[in-house]
């Protein structure tokens, strides 16, 4: 299979096995807005992934450079005060949703290397959000 990339899903599978405890960190840090604590689960190449579809406008420090630096800022610019988050199965994995009141306005999925967060999506399309809010 020289040249061809695998599709993400294959990919996941073969990387290390996201530990819920990880996610409950990322949430407590976004929560508390705590930059430390949001470097201490972030892998220093981490690369943060808003898909808005366009609808919602993305943080500005989350188009910037990768890194863990640009993913601590999208992150923290995702968990207003007004969000609350929770874990939930995210297509059969641990994830997180965040509300705004009684609405998920973001679904956050993340991949693992070195038992840190590598990559972290986070989906804020609405269209893509619509069975979260039924």
């Amino acid at each position: 299979m020289t040249g061809r990339r695998l599709p993400a899903w294959a990919r996941r599978r073969r990387r290390d096995v996201l530990d819920p405890n990880i996610l409950e960190a990322l949430s407590a840090a976004m929560t508390a807005g705590e930059d430390e604590a949001l470097r201490a689960v972030l892998h220093p190449d981490a690369e943060l992934v808003i898909d808005s579809g366009g609808v919602r406008p993305e943080p500005a420090a989350a188009q910037g450079p990768d890194g863990r630096e640009a993913a601590v800022s999208g992150l923290r610019a995702l968990a207003a005060s007004d969000i609350t988050i929770l874990t939930a199965s995210v297509n059969g994995l641990p994830g997180l949703l965040l509300f705004r009141g009684d609405a998920v306005v973001g679904v956050v999925t993340a991949d693992v290397r070195d038992r840190l967060l590598a990559n972290v999506w986070v989906v804020c399309n609405p269209d893509k959000l619509r069975h979260w809010n039924r």
